[in-house]
């Protein structure tokens, strides 16, 4: 009996360890799903009249990349630098729509594809996704010119661990995260209770960590309902954080709050827009080739 016992316990052991190997192995594919490179072009609809633009990253991998202008020439002259979520890529389900939305608050956009996501080269991991957030940075403050002081960086969901580590690097105007995690090995702990996956994990995207060293002002937009994420990650986050900070609580799902509950989403998007809108006028390049002036 003794030995049957010991043979079970080690036939156990055995099997845990194989498991856990497994969620080690397969990591990287727990948390990046490109899906199929080729990027959808938006429906007509939504009029985003995107243009590719192409830059390397800062390890020089190519990075693809749209932007959207704002709907009006006599736009505030600011941008969202998008990040977006570990699926698809830039074209991939109602992203398009949510460009419209947030064109149509008077934002020109800047949305790109991570390695290996889309039209981009190379393969996704932690590292490579805040250098290509990085790149697309200095895209706009270098190669547009667009002053730091009229860039808003949004992450949602993968995208807000990205946005966040990219806001500890530079000075924005504002951070804006939906759906957002406190790490990726918490939320796979809270998924894999038996196994240490704090302790094994590689892609940790830890913005519990870091948040408290982003100066600017932070909005954080959740939905109750999220079953992705849990609207708990974004009240530890808040807790951390420094103000001038706030939590907007949206109706809808991990993927739809935005349209679900637009009124309150893009409320408190535009909002904070405002508030951070310099009020000196200066002289800009709009996205479509014409130089415009902001207020």
């Amino acid at each position: 009996m003794k030995r049957l016992a010991k043979l079970a316990l080690g036939a156990i052991v055995l099997g845990y360890l194989a498991i856990a190997v497994v969620l080690l192995a397969s990591e990287k594919r727990m948390v990046f799903h490109p899906a199929d490179r080729a990027v959808p072009t938006p429906s007509p609809t939504y009029a985003l009249r995107q243009r590719e633009v192409r830059y390397p990253s800062t390890d020089g991998t190519p990075i693809s990349a749209w932007i959207v202008p704002a709907a009006a020439k006599d736009s505030s002259g600011m941008w969202l630098l998008i990040c977006h979520g570990n699926y698809g890529n830039i074209g991939y389900g109602q992203r398009p729509e949510f460009y419209a939305f947030a064109r149509d608050l008077g934002l020109n956009l800047l949305a790109f594809d991570y390695r290996g996501f889309g039209a981009s080269d190379g393969a996704p991991d932690e590292q490579g996704l805040y250098a290509d957030a990085e790149a697309s940075w200095r895209y706009l403050t270098d190669s547009l010119q667009v002053p730091p002081s009229r860039i808003v960086i949004f992450g949602h969901s993968l995208g807000s661990g990205v946005a966040t580590e990219l806001a500890t690097r530079v000075e924005a105007a504002a951070l804006a995260v939906e759906g957002a995690f406190t790490s990726v090995a918490d939320r796979g702990q809270e998924l894999y209770p038996l196994f240490p996956v704090r302790l094994l994990s590689t892609q940790r995207f830890a913005s519990l960590e870091k948040i408290a060293s982003v100066r600017e002002p932070k909005l954080f937009l959740h939905s109750p309902e999220d079953d992705v994420i849990p609207f708990s990650h974004s009240e530890r986050l808040l807790a951390a954080a420094a103000a001038p900070k706030s939590l907007v609580s949206v109706r809808g799902g991990h993927m739809d709050a935005f349209n679900i509950d637009k009124a309150t989403y893009f409320g408190a998007l535009g909002a904070l827009v405002r508030t951070v809108t310099p009020a000196t006028s200066a002289s800009a390049a709009h996205p479509d080739g014409e130089s415009v002036t902001t207020r």
